[in-house]
């Protein structure tokens, strides 16, 4: 780890130091690549609710401006010396056109439209909390995993100093021919170093594919993620009650959350689609304006001339899609989404009742193997020591002693890996009942 944070400074490491639990969990909220597409996708909805609420002010709205050459016209409609079919005494002239179209009522279609909109945002944001969630509860896994292998690699250290003096003290006695010692018993240190390198090799193994995916999480390069050692040592505490853990994961998970919220929008789509074959009742105005200098203007109302022109207007209209048949499907499409968006939320209240049951029990469950393995550990040293004793005063063999730290050195193992498990399915357990996830990280690596 010392070189961990060497090299972590000689890459230009943010001065926060190495990184904590809590704060790389908020990091992995903000640089997660996952967590990133989700955060577009909620951008997007709120694109498509800035459309929504755009359709309801002046959704059909132009402004054109002309310039160009007229030909010379003076006179009137009766009376006119000059000829339309000649192109000579050009001039300038300008038209400005504006035409708005306002909606004035649609029977709720507009704002059912805004409401699905709204409706999608939520969803969206649900899904984006989801899916930090997800990626928190990884990285919980990756940095336990990366402290399990740190214990591991610890152990087999002790073991392979204590397996050296007893080497040596084995090879001392077979010299001395005291008896005490038989050729069988170098081969027993043999085996059982042999056995150490590989569980050694496994945990380092184990400790690099942790920090490279902790590091992919992070959105860091390997070199620079740098990690507070923490002990591996769950604090005590019992298992929350099953019914307040199922109503938190109701009231929380954004899953279902996200699943509520689609079905809102659905509801409001089904509202739009039916409004649609109702008489769209609207407002529409139009003014435009030409000048052309070369050109007599016409007053004569039943004169039109598009180089000088002045109108003004507006009017009230009504219109009515007649493809009545298509707007019928369109709203019994949308029933028949909305009733699968039901059947797929009361499918997934399910799966999270069976969810919380179960991390309930694997918690309940690591917390006896954390309680016997602590016994377990506790009792293996006690039985190594007094092996010791007995064996430096003669009373038993050195296979004895061998077996007995065996079984003292697995206990250790299995001590550190019960501890493992218990801190990964609490964090299992948060992310099933919906804890919201942490993102207020307080430095940038």
């Amino acid at each position: 780890m010392l070189l961990d944070l060497l090299t972590g400074l000689a890459l230009g490491a943010s001065a926060c130091g190495p990184l904590d639990l809590d704060t790389a969990l908020a990091l992995a909220a903000a640089r997660s690549d996952e967590v990133a597409i989700r955060e577009a996708e909620v951008s997007a909805a709120h694109a498509d609710e800035a459309l929504a609420a755009a359709l309801r002010v002046l959704p059909s709205a132009s402004a054109t401006l002309l310039l160009g050459p007229a030909p010379r016209a003076r006179g009137s409609v009766t009376d006119s010396p000059d000829d339309n079919r000649s192109l000579r005494h050009l001039g300038p002239f300008g038209r400005a056109e504006v035409q708005a179209v306002q909606p004035l009522y649609t029977f709720g279609r507009l704002e059912a439209a805004a409401d699905a909109a709204r409706a999608g945002v939520r969803a969206r944001e649900a899904l984006a909390g989801d899916t930090a969630a997800q990626v928190q509860l990884r990285v919980v896994q990756l940095w336990w995993g990366t402290a399990l292998a740190r214990r591991l690699l610890a152990v087999a250290a002790d073991v392979a100093e204590a397996l050296d003096e007893a080497e040596r003290r084995v090879d001392k006695a077979l010299e001395s021919g005291d008896g005490e010692v038989v050729p069988a018993d170098r081969q027993r240190l043999r085996l059982f170093r042999g056995q150490l390198r590989l569980r050694e090799a496994e945990a380092r193994k184990g400790l690099e594919l942790a920090r490279l995916a902790l590091a992919a999480t992070l959105g860091l390069e390997p070199a620079r993620l740098s990690l507070r050692e923490e002990p591996l040592e769950a604090p005590p505490g019992s298992a929350p009650d099953e019914a307040r853990a199922l109503a938190d994961a109701e009231r929380r998970r954004p899953d279902l959350r996200a699943l509520d919220a689609a079905i809102a929008a659905r509801e409001a789509e089904v509202r739009s689609e039916e409004a649609a074959r109702w008489p769209q009742l609207f407002l529409a105005g139009v003014f435009r304006y030409g000048l052309a200098p070369n050109r007599d203007i016409q007053r004569n109302p039943w004169v039109h001339d598009d180089f000088n022109l002045l109108e003004v207007g507006a009017a009230v209209g009504l219109r009515q899609d007649l493809a009545l048949s298509l707007l019928s499907a369109r709203a019994e499409k949308a029933r028949a989404e909305r009733a699968t968006l039901l059947l797929q939320r009361a499918g997934l209240a399910r799966l999270v009742r069976v969810q919380v049951s179960g991390t309930l029990a694997e918690l309940r469950a690591a917390q006896v193997r954390a309680a016997a393995a602590r016994d377990a550990l506790a009792a293996g040293r006690a039985l190594f020591r007094a092996v010791r004793l007995d064996f430096a005063a003669g009373l038993v063999e050195a296979r004895i002693l061998l077996e007995s730290y065996a079984l003292f050195v697995q206990s250790q193992l299995d001590a550190a890996q019960a501890d493992h498990d218990l801190l990964v399915a609490r964090a299992r357990l948060d992310q099933v009942t919906g804890e919201p996830p942490r993102r207020s990280a307080t430095c940038e690596p």
